[in-house]
This record gives structure tokens, C-alpha cells and sequence, in this order.
């Protein structure tokens, strides 16, 4: 499984948290930057970023895309089915 989360306690001096995914594979864990940033007050606790803004639907497109549920939505799409 992957979770995406902003880790506060490494906030850079303009005050931006970098994301981090965790994945768990066979019960092991592994703890990655994705080199993004976010204000935290702007980050979900469902671990996406809040908002309809231009910067909010690029990097929850980019979560998207890591994921792998842009392919998977396409694939399903094609047979008429969406996952949502």
C-alpha cells in the first residue's frame, strides 16, 4: 500500500513540508521524498493536498500518478468502468 504524508518536523525555512510516500510491501515498510513540497495548513490528513487550486490539482495528480491510479482509471475507462 502507499500513503502519502507531510512530515512537519523537516519544514523548510519558507515553512513548506516536504511529502513523503510510505509503502508497505510484505509488512516492510520504506519512507521516501517525493521532492515536493506543501504548506502544511494546505495538507489533508487523507494525504492529499486541499483545494481546487492550480498547485493543489498538480500535485494530487503527481500522488495520482505515483500511485498508479491514472493508469488504472484509464484502463477501466476504456471498458466503461471508473473507479471513484
Amino acid at each position: 500500500s502507499a500513503l502519502f504524508y507531510a512530515r512537519k518536523s523537516k519544514m523548510t525555512t519558507e515553512g513548506l513540508a516536504p511529502i513523503y510516500i510510505r509503502l508497505t510491501i510484505n509488512g516492510r515498510r520504506l519512507e521516501h521524498s517525493i521532492q515536493r513540497y506543501v504548506d502544511p495548513v494546505l495538507w489533508s490528513a487523507v494525504g492529499r493536498m486541499k483545494g481546487n487550486s492550480e498547485q493543489a490539482r498538480q500535485v494530487n495528480l503527481y500522488l495520482d500518478t505515483l500511485t498508479g491510479k491514472q493508469i488504472l482509471n484509464q484502463k477501466r475507462s476504456n471498458y466503461g468502468m471508473c473507479i471513484v
